[in-house]
């Protein structure tokens, strides 16, 4: 069954509105149609609806006929199995795509240890807190470094200067 170009009803052949009117006043139960019918309908082979028959998918009768309304619910059933499938497919790929990226990551990041690119956190902090214990073991000597250098400096000069150096590093620890 086909339109004709244009595609607007008035252009339906009458044998085709025939057909349509049987179809909506005949007994859709009882109307048989053969492998090439059917495939018309529903715009497949009509090896296609064969295999669909051998398979089970579409019902047809003892003299090799098919039910209409049957095979043609049948066969929707069956394409909206097959795009639930790939549906699912699609987010189970999705989710292969996802295990494969974090996969290269870990990966990626064993290899950049390897080199030596890649440090432990524990180390780094270890490293820095060395350095910072000299900092302010450094800042903490200044006031009796400078008594050596500067000697007109009062024993309350370098209590001030002191003062000034814990201070600062007070301020230094509070800031998170």
């Amino acid at each position: 069954m086909g339109v004709r170009k244009g595609g607007a009803l008035n252009d339906i052949l009458a044998d085709e509105l025939t057909e349509i009117e049987a179809l909506v006043n005949g007994p859709p139960k009882k109307r048989t149609v053969t492998a090439g019918e059917l495939a018309d309908w529903l715009g497949i082979t009509a090896n296609r609806v064969s295999a669909l028959a051998r398979d089970g998918i579409v019902p047809r009768d003892d003299a090799k006929r098919f039910p209409l309304k049957a095979a043609v619910r049948a066969y929707a059933e069956h394409a909206r199995a097959g795009a639930t499938g790939r549906r699912a497919d699609a987010e189970l790929s999705a989710e292969k795509l996802r295990l494969a990226k974090a996969n290269a990551d870990k990966l990626e990041l064993a290899n950049a240890k390897a080199r030596g690119e890649l440090i432990a956190a524990a180390e780094v902090e270890r490293a820095w807190a060395g350095v910072l214990r000299d900092v302010r073991a450094a800042f903490l000597a200044l006031p009796s470094r400078a008594a050596g250098k500067l000697g007109h400096l009062t024993p309350h000069d370098l209590k001030t200067l002191d003062a000034e150096v814990r201070d600062v590093l007070m301020e230094l620890s509070d800031d998170d």
